[in-house]
């Protein structure tokens, strides 16, 4: 009796166990029906799965949002979801809109002839595309280049950190810092009775150390007068107000105004204000 008590709790032991195990395990809870896909990413909001020829937006219910005829490189993983859905097809990169796969716009050899895509980076206002063996920046609006084509061979997948671009090579960790610069412009003035106020924006991939703030303003009594003042650094992605006192009509505000930091455009320092 002692003894089939005992297989009898054995059973029960068993039972339970199996049973606890099958309660933990996986179950289906939709499949999209999109196809086999070979990458998957997402922005937070949606899933992007490149799968053969094609690139689908998928819903987190697993509805398809939309479809496109993309063959994404390097086996589906050249791609990248930021602001847009940036990817690599043949030896070009594109630019889609999330919200329905259109083509924002695309850039032809961007890495030079013969060389096709296989990293794709995000920061701030840029996109950084490499291989194993060159990199270079494009502006993430409309997909122009931002630097010339740098060399920078690879053995591993590239990222960005601490302000440098980081790769491999058979020696070790490898740190780029020639293309990791800033870009700073003059986002906004505020101008009022006794004070204007510059907000410096910084949209470039490194830190501005150091920026100088130049004023040219006009006065009330139709002089005018140029204040130069040490804006500190500006954090790559970061903005900060520069404020001048007095009471002013108008005038320009320039942004390191003799080019002593380098920047990825040089273009943008300036702006009026009246």
């Amino acid at each position: 009796m002692q003894i089939k008590r005992q297989g009898l709790f054995i059973a029960l032991v068993i039972c339970l166990i199996a049973s606890m195990g099958s309660a933990a395990a996986f179950t289906q809870a939709w499949n999209s029906g999109t196809g086999q896909p070979k990458y998957i990413t997402s922005d937070g909001v949606n899933m992007y799965a490149a799968e053969g020829n094609n690139l689908d937006c998928v819903s987190p219910t697993g509805s398809s949002i939309w479809t496109v005829a993309h063959a994404v490189a390097d086996n589906g993983s050249c791609l990248k979801v930021g602001k847009y859905v940036f990817l690599g097809e043949g030896n070009n990169v594109l630019a889609l809109n999330k919200a329905d796969g259109s083509t924002k716009w695309t850039a032809t050899d961007p890495l030079g002839s013969g060389q096709a895509p296989k990293y794709i980076l995000v920061k701030g206002a840029y996109v950084i595309v490499s291989n194993d063996n060159k990199v270079v920046i494009l502006n993430r609006e409309d997909g122009t280049n931002a630097t010339p084509i740098t060399d920078a061979a690879t053995t591993a997948k590239p990222m960005l950190f601490g302000g440098l671009y980081i790769g491999g090579t058979a020696s070790g960790v490898q740190a780029y810092n020639a293309i990791m610069l800033p870009d700073v412009r003059v986002k906004a003035i505020n101008k009022q009775a006794d004070k204007t106020t510059a907000t410096i924006e910084n949209i470039g991939l490194t830190n501005a150390n150091s920026l100088l703030v130049k004023f040219v303003v006009r006065k009330t009594d139709g002089t005018y007068r140029t204040i130069h003042l040490n804006g500190g650094t500006v954090n790559a992605g970061s903005t900060k107000d520069v404020v001048i006192n007095g009471a002013f009509s108008k005038g320009y505000v320039i942004v390191d105004p003799y080019y002593k930091m380098p920047e990825l455009n040089e273009g943008n320092n300036q702006r009026y204000f009246s």
